[in-house]
């Protein structure tokens, strides 16, 4: 009898432990879930708070501004990738310019035969990409991400200064916003 009662105690602390031991491993999943780092690829303009464009963004992700030239009136296209450290880096540019006689003195400077530029190599790291927002008709901003084609004036106005940046997020931040208080 000691035996059988010593036996079902140690079962039920046997069983006490397992479920001691599933639920703090359950924890520590939802714990590094929550507080796991997401990086984000927001555009915004700097009147507002809120940034309407944000892609979930990796390192070697790619992605490109193309604009129509305000004085040429032809493409212009920055090609940059996010780095291991999650950085914004202008990788290239590609244009097509008459250049209006100023010409190039770049290394990396190369005319293809179709009459486009291209800058290679240039692998400069930013904190982010500025630049004025034009207008639909004369520049027509463009971001070309992953497959998508985004216009860019579907989302902003004329004369608005743009802002491209990675940001980091905790996913348990975004959580915490669409609980009701």
């Amino acid at each position: 009898m000691i035996h059988t009662q010593f036996g079902l105690k140690m079962r039920k602390i046997k069983g006490l432990q397992k479920g001691l031991i599933f639920s703090w491993v359950i924890l520590g999943i939802v714990l590094l879930w929550a507080f796991w780092p997401e990086y984000r690829l927001e555009v915004s303009s700097l009147r507002r708070p809120k940034a309407p464009l944000s892609f979930p963004v990796s390192s070697g992700d790619r992605f490109s501004i193309w604009f129509l030239h305000s004085y040429d009136r032809a493409f212009f296209q920055e090609n940059y990738e996010i780095d291991s450290n999650h950085r914004i880096l202008l990788k290239d540019m590609a244009f097509k310019s008459h250049l209006n006689g100023a010409g190039f003195a770049y290394p990396n400077f190369h005319l293809r035969s179709d009459g486009v530029g291209e800058l290679k190599e240039i692998n400069e790291q930013r904190e982010r990409v500025e630049f004025m927002m034009g207008s639909k008709d004369l520049a027509n901003h463009t971001l070309f991400w992953k497959e998508e084609k985004v216009r860019l004036s579907s989302f902003f106005q004329f004369g608005e200064i743009i802002q491209i940046r990675v940001t980091k997020k905790f996913k348990l931040m975004g959580l915490l916003k669409i609980i009701p208080r």
